[in-house]
């Protein structure tokens, strides 16, 4: 477990909202309460979570923090992996939780990047939701590239916000999705810089879509796609050292 640094007794509990469903098995938690500390996360961070059961407080978990850094609503979004995650869809409004954070310094100073690709795989979208939303309130002019692999369209979430920060941002998103063949049927005209494409990110996909090197470059997901994906990079240039990375399995 990660120390923390912080001592139990100076940790924050929050209440549950409530909880919503993204799709068949990822979950947002959302919970209100306040902490100074929080209040100072930067897009990209992560935090340690402790529910009240009945028998006392849980272990605890990490999970990114979902949402942009000045909301003040605090919010999780959560795959089902365990016993705990999968509890989380149950939780009641009012149960008390306990945060520990932020942590974390994957994807500081990102705004200061003209260029700018996120690479995600499966939920690893997660820390890259909190950026795209953050710089999507302070109105940022860098030029970003999201590559998001999942299995099936299904896996895919925030599917309409992600659409709308495409029109809000210089943004560009590439869906990469390895399991079905015919991705051009969700292509849809009135979101020209939404596409969609058959298997996975490859260096012919960032070469195509990037200008390599010169980009920076973050990586968000299991270990076997960052694996694979920082030898695609360096096959384009990019010095695999200079790739910021999220490990999230």
């Amino acid at each position: 477990m990660r120390d923390t640094g912080i001592h139990k007794d100076s940790v924050k509990t929050w209440k549950v909202l409530k909880t919503e469903s993204e799709n068949y098995d990822i979950t947002s938690l959302y919970l209100e309460g306040d902490d100074e500390r929080l209040k100072k996360r930067r897009a990209g961070q992560w935090a340690s979570i402790r529910v009240l059961r009945d028998d006392g407080w849980s272990e605890p978990h990490p999970f990114t923090i979902s949402c942009a850094p000045e909301d003040e609503i605090l919010r999780f979004t959560i795959k089902k992996a365990g016993v705990f995650t999968c509890s989380i869809p149950e939780l009641s409004p009012g149960t008390p939780v306990r945060v520990e954070g932020p942590f974390g310094v994957f994807c500081r100073d990102i705004e200061k990047s003209p260029e700018i690709a996120l690479i995600a795989g499966g939920v690893g979208i997660t820390p890259f939701l909190s950026v795209l939303r953050w710089l999507r309130n302070i109105r940022a002019k860098n030029r970003m590239t999201l590559f998001w692999a999942n299995k099936t369209i299904e896996d895919v979430f925030a599917a309409g916000e992600l659409k709308e920060m495409t029109r809000a941002l210089t943004l560009t998103i590439i869906h990469a999705i390895s399991r079905e063949k015919e991705v051009e049927k969700y292509f849809q005209t009135e979101y020209p810089h939404i596409l969609y494409m058959p298997g996975h990110v490859t260096r012919e996909v960032l070469q195509k879509h990037l200008p390599l090197p010169g980009t920076s470059c973050y990586l968000c997901g299991p270990p076997k796609m960052q694996e694979f994906m920082l030898s695609e990079l360096e096959a384009c240039g990019v010095d695999p050292k200079s790739v910021e990375k999220e490990n999230f399995s």
